[in-house]
């Protein structure tokens, strides 16, 4: 926990201010020089003490788990957690040095008087020095409530990752699936970070992710929304639950979605894969064709976006429309493809063991 900076000097001020000089001392002169240089002392303390703490607290970047640096990065910033870090460090060390000066400034007093005198001006230039610099304090404590509303991730417990383009029905599935519950509206990314589910399947826990949309364009053109995706995909042990959307509705066409997905598809191509067609109820026509699209002349196009790739299950959380025979109602709004659900199963569970099977060999070459 990080106090804001206003608390942390209101409360610096009042400890010191409590601070009694030390017994036994009969001249009113040293009594007071005595006095104000502890008070400043504790001053300087009460400042710094929680400034090391979080310093101590907070990770360094180089010993986590490089998602969570990807996670850190591509949400504060690229450089702003070391940077905020760093600042707080630099005050912490000009708060002792301010301190210490007046301190002993305070303590070769003369008299009562310039005792007195040192002491309310060592009050003030550390409250000076604090306040200039504070902040990086209210800076620190933003990250603090950022990294706190990160999603938790087990790498130890089987994962399925939901990837697609905007739009495409990802978050509807998650609320269907799992107990994560995003915000479904219809305007791309939605999802504005890694939003966690679990499914409990046979009383086993499983964890599902919802991930910001991908868009057709080069790494380097990404927003950080779509890095987090990829970010998700490159360095945790997840299963892919890959949704397509060719009812028209999402905003990216489907031989747009075609070229995310086939370049997606062989970037992770280690990992388990399961293609789902979601808003299947609105297929029963034509698929809608673009205007801005050529004409379907590759094969595997065509096929694509009449059906989607080869293996594709079709569903749909909002109609019963073609599924009354596979689905179980959940809710008076939500309807549940057990077809779906039982794929799902059999997919984490050979994410489980190929998990199991990774930490085995891992566990094997350290022994030899």
């Amino acid at each position: 926990m990080v106090m804001p900076s206003v608390d942390i000097l209101h409360s610096a001020l009042r400890k010191a201010k409590r601070v009694l000089p030390t017994k036994g001392i009969a001249n009113i002169a040293k009594r007071e020089r005595n006095r104000g240089a502890k008070q400043l002392d504790a001053l300087m303390k009460e400042l710094v003490v929680p400034l090391r703490t979080y310093l101590e607290s907070f990770p360094k970047k180089k010993y986590l788990h490089p998602y969570e640096r990807s996670l850190i990065e591509l949400t504060l910033g690229d450089g702003n957690y070391e940077e905020v870090l760093g600042n707080v460090d630099a005050l912490r060390k000009k708060v002792v040095s301010v301190g210490k000066e007046h301190a002993s400034f305070c303590a070769k007093s003369l008299t009562k008087r310039e005792a007195e005198e040192r002491l309310t001006e060592g009050v003030k230039k550390i409250e000076e020095v604090f306040n200039h610099e504070a902040q990086v304090v209210d800076d620190l404590l933003h990250i603090a409530k950022t990294l706190r509303a990160m999603p938790v991730v087990d790498l130890e417990t089987p994962t399925l990752c939901l990837v697609g383009a905007p739009n495409v029905g990802k978050s509807s599935l998650v609320r269907t699936l799992s107990t994560g519950k995003p915000e479904v509206c219809n305007y791309p990314f939605t999802t504005r970070g890694i939003l966690m589910g679990h499914i409990i399947l046979n009383y086993q826990t499983f964890q599902v992710t919802d991930t910001p949309g991908l868009l057709k364009r080069s790494d380097e053109d990404r927003n950080n929304l779509e890095k987090l995706t990829l970010a998700v995909l490159s360095h945790l042990p997840t299963a892919i639950l890959y949704v397509h959307d060719l009812s028209g509705e999402c905003g990216t066409s489907p031989s747009d979605q075609f070229l995310i997905y086939k370049d997606i598809k062989e970037r992770f191509s280690d990992h388990l894969w399961l293609d789902v067609v979601s808003k299947c109820d609105l297929l029963q026509k034509s698929p809608v064709v673009f205007i801005t699209e050529d004409s379907p002349d590759h094969e595997e196009l065509a096929r694509y976006r009449k059906m989607g790739p080869n293996g594709a299950m079709h569903v749909s959380v909002k109609s019963e429309a073609g599924l009354a025979e596979i689905c179980l109602v959940t809710s008076l709004e939500n309807f549940f493809p057990l077809q779906l659900k039982v794929r799902v199963h059999e997919l984490l569970t050979s994410q489980m063991a190929k998990i199991r099977s990774q930490n085995s060999n891992q566990e094997n070459l350290v022994i030899t």
